[in-house]
């Protein structure tokens, strides 16, 4: 936890995943979207250390937290819209 925090730890991939899934049409399971929503909301911790210790934050940082926060309410979405015997 403590090197994601500091920015040391590789982002998660987790633009491709939900790309893939929207192209495809068989819906994700439920722990496939968690994963995935997990690996966003660590991305979006990881920036917001980044950006609040002000150290050496790139330019695009803050951008990148609006495209994560964006993509985590697209899979929350998805989630709830599951149907309850896929839970």
């Amino acid at each position: 936890m403590y090197q994601t925090m500091e920015g040391s730890a590789r982002p998660h991939r987790t633009a491709g995943f939900v790309a893939e899934e929207t192209q495809e049409s068989a819906p994700a399971t439920q722990a496939e979207l968690l994963r995935t929503l997990q690996g966003v909301s660590d991305n979006i911790m990881r920036l917001a250390g980044k950006l609040r210790a002000g150290r050496n934050p790139a330019a695009d940082d803050a951008a990148s937290i609006t495209e994560q926060h964006a993509l985590a309410q697209q899979l929350i979405g998805r989630l709830l819209a599951l149907p309850a015997s896929q839970s």
